[in-house]
């Protein structure tokens, strides 16, 4: 099973996430749940590079299976309003793959 796990402060601004496991819901390259994840996640980390000109801090399993992106949370409102719609996104794309595949992907949250 995939793992989503977002990073948030206890007004549930996000500042981070970390995807772990593996969805296993068909053979690798055919898998959609996986390939949806990981479409989701690096299209989001693209997007807050690009969009908010901040560069997240990465670290990944070279094998897969493992993403964590940690945000910096000092932001000023305007480049932090733009981070938090880009991974307000995210976190809907997840929920919309978690309703139908909850039995290969699971979303939670952690505050940090």
């Amino acid at each position: 099973m995939i793992t989503v796990t977002i990073n948030s402060d206890e007004n549930r601004k996000s500042y981070g996430f970390e995807i772990s496991g593996h969805a296993l819901s068909d053979v690798y390259g055919r898998d959609l749940v996986c390939a949806g994840a990981s479409a989701v996640s690096f299209g989001a980390v693209n997007a807050i590079a690009h969009l908010t000109g901040i560069t997240p801090d990465i670290e990944q399993n070279a094998e897969g299976g493992y993403l964590k992106v940690t945000l910096p949370t000092d932001l000023d409102t305007e480049t932090d309003d733009k981070l938090q719609v880009i991974l307000n996104t995210m976190v809907t794309q997840f929920y919309t793959m978690t309703a139908s595949y909850s039995e290969y992907i699971e979303l939670k949250y952690k505050i940090v």
